[in-house]
């Protein structure tokens, strides 16, 4: 499940802390020199001026996938095609 794409909500657990995905990166989009897949913000705090930067391989466990409908299935195979 940590290598497909999760919808914004989902809950992860990464380094031993509870992050949620609020944001994806286009494929190929380079930060500090380095790419990442999702901005995410510390559960439960939610968002603040820092964001969290992390890549599907940083994710240790999934704890909660969130809302999928048929908007986030259609964002997902656009994201997937991205180049």
């Amino acid at each position: 499940m940590k290598d497909e794409i999760l919808p914004i909500g989902s809950i992860v657990n990464v380094k031993g802390q509870d992050i949620m995905i609020c944001a994806y990166f286009k494929k190929g989009a380079k930060i500090n020199n380095d790419y990442y897949d999702y901005a995410c913000c510390l559960y439960p705090n939610g968002i603040n001026k820092d964001s969290i930067l992390i890549k599907k391989s940083d994710i240790e466990r999934v704890k909660f996938v969130g809302y999928q409908d048929e908007r986030f299935v259609e964002f997902k195979k656009f994201l997937e095609n991205q180049k």
